[in-house]
């Protein structure tokens, strides 16, 4: 392991949202902790890898318990992956800009609790790869890419998948916001790695984070 540490067709559909939404409770709301990564699929190995997840999220609007809560996160990923080309393991350090659009059903609790449950779909941007062999850790970390023969073209720049994801809210006393407890499943859904021999390898992600909140 590592030391590092995301639109209907109908017309009557948006028009009810239109009339019936109100402002969704919290405005605005940061968010920071970890993701336990790795790589998953029919070619994957099973070493994880541990990073950072930061970002913030703005709940557009809500209809009753249901809200729709866009995100925006920087999310550290990567994992070990065996080279059949090569015949050696490596170990991959990723970094990407996500952006989870999410359906988010809120639970009444009894006393100051609240607790939601939600998913959607996310899309993220790589910012960063880089490697190093498993079997020499010491080893300067290298870029992926050109540098990088074995897996062809190495890691792809952008991914697509799926986050589910529950949480609660405890607000603070004299209104000023609130602190949440959000644990959260993505899945990638692309491959990430392009190759002739189309191997199956996927990003996934349990992410545990701490945030605070404005609004009630």
């Amino acid at each position: 392991m590592s030391n590092r540490w995301i639109r209907g067709r109908w017309i009557g559909l948006p028009l009810l949202l239109v009339v019936c939404a109100s402002p969704a409770a919290a405005q605005f709301g940061v968010k920071g902790g970890v993701n336990l990564s790795r790589f998953v699929g029919e070619d994957a190995a099973s070493e994880s890898d541990l990073g950072l997840n930061l970002g913030a999220s703005v709940p557009l609007f809500s209809l009753g318990p249901v809200s729709i809560v866009p995100e925006i996160y920087y999310a550290q990923k990567g994992g070990g992956q065996f080279d059949p080309a090569s015949s050696q393991a490596f170990e991959f350090d990723l970094s990407y800009i996500e952006v989870p659009l999410l359906a988010r059903l809120r639970i009444p609790l009894s006393g100051p609790l609240g607790a939601y449950v939600g998913a959607g779909p996310v899309y993220a941007w790589q910012l960063d790869c880089k490697f190093t062999a498993q079997s020499d850790p010491s080893a300067t970390a290298r870029e992926c890419g050109e540098q990088f023969q074995s897996f062809d073209s190495a890691m792809k720049s952008a991914d697509k998948g799926i986050v589910v994801n529950a949480g609660l809210d405890l607000p603070l006393l004299g209104g000023f916001g609130g602190l949440n407890i959000d644990a959260r499943l993505v899945r990638g859904l692309d491959r990430i790695v392009e190759s002739d021999a189309g191997m199956s390898v996927k990003n996934q992600a349990i992410t545990l984070m701490l945030g605070y909140y404005l609004g009630m």
